[in-house]
């Protein structure tokens, strides 16, 4: 009796919340998943049921700010974040019309308004790759240039129109979760002033420390830090710290002799290294190559005349995960003192030559 006081005592009600969902419409058998999408975004199934009499609920005991997703009847999937009242869904099942209405939660509906925008850029972005197909198609290289050249600023101006949509809505998990759609690494200062305005309400929450580890993980790797220590083996087996290069500008570049976009950069290198390498101009290669073989044809048919290091890893590369890399080609630029003065897509195709050309001329 005692224990069982004990537990009851113990037990916070304040923490259950329920989900109720209505539909109308006709057909309505099948299963309703109720997920949770983690802090590391994986994804947990935690309870399925079926509508009866056009109704279900769930029980959730949610001790924090957290996101959610439904997936109903195989048709649709619902994202919700619940934090501390009960939620209420009415869905319009219509076969032609799949439509829902979320009540109780003001997180969900910032969540709901920023996937919107997002929505609206992505059917722009869309239709800009119909017609760079239908360039690449024709060989129309004018228009390829031209809507290569409307995407990048279609690009530049969505995330312009973002940052400042972000900073005016309230202070909600739904903001925190959208850093994937504005990568952190490459608005490093924007992340910084939502994580201090965010930090006294957020600092408990595991999706803001998630944040906060990536945050931190990527400004170690942004324009004006220094750049992290690297120390691997050459294609010889020698140890060569990235240090070693101090007094050069450097080009670190993360590549692999089965990534083809790698390969196809690769020969813009080498025609800025021979441009450039009398001026002070070096170059870091780190290989995510599986094996030695791959990684040593690669630098053989490609020619490459310089510093190629790797551990064989892939991208369980311990220089890999230090740099935050999940895509190759990727690619930073250094001033002789270490300092991260540059980084991929500023350093691709014509632009290596324009920023090194800067430098040196």
């Amino acid at each position: 009796m005692i224990l069982f006081q004990s537990c009851n005592t113990s037990y916070d009600s304040s923490n259950e919340l329920t989900i109720t969902i209505n539909i109308e419409g006709e057909n309505n058998n099948g299963e309703v998943r109720l997920q949770k999408v983690n802090s590391d975004y994986s994804i947990e199934l935690l309870q399925n049921a079926n509508f009866i009499e056009k109704k279900l609920e769930f029980i959730v005991f949610n001790s924090e700010a957290s996101l959610y997703r439904l997936d109903v009847l195989g048709k649709s999937s619902i994202d919700l974040i619940l934090n501390r009242s009960d939620i209420n869904i009415n869905i319009d099942n219509e076969p032609s019309n799949f439509s829902y209405k979320i009540e109780g939660s003001d997180d969900t509906d910032i969540l709901n308004k920023i996937g919107e925008e997002i929505r609206l850029y992505r059917d722009e972005v869309r239709e800009l790759n119909r017609a760079f197909f239908d360039a690449s198609q024709e060989e129309d290289i004018s228009k390829i240039n031209s809507l290569r050249e409307e995407a990048s600023f279609k690009k530049n101006q969505f995330e312009i129109y973002l940052k400042e949509f972000l900073k005016e809505l309230d202070n909600s998990l739904a903001v925190i979760v959208s850093a994937s759609y504005l990568p952190i690494g490459e608005n490093i200062n924007f992340w910084e002033t939502i994580y201090s305005r965010y930090y006294d309400e957020f600092s408990s929450n595991s999706y803001f420390k998630k944040f906060e580890e990536n945050l931190l993980k990527l400004k170690a790797v942004s324009v004006g830090s220094i750049a992290p220590e690297i120390i691997l083996n050459d294609t010889t087996g020698n140890p060569i710290p990235l240090s070693s290069l101090r007094g050069e500008y450097v080009l670190l570049d993360f590549w692999a002799a089965w990534c083809r976009p790698c390969r196809e950069e690769n020969p813009n290198i080498v025609r800025n290294y021979n441009l450039f390498k009398d001026k002070g101009f070096e170059i870091y290669q780190v290989s995510l190559d599986r094996t030695r073989d791959d990684w040593v044809r690669g630098i053989k048919q490609d020619k490459l005349p310089w510093i190629n290091v790797s551990d064989l890893k892939y991208y369980q590369s311990e220089a890999a995960i230090l740099y935050n890399i999940d895509r190759i080609p990727s690619v930073f630029l250094l001033d002789p003192s270490g300092k991260i003065i540059a980084k991929n897509n500023e350093l691709r195709g014509p632009n290596l030559f324009n920023k090194l050309d800067q430098i040196f001329n």
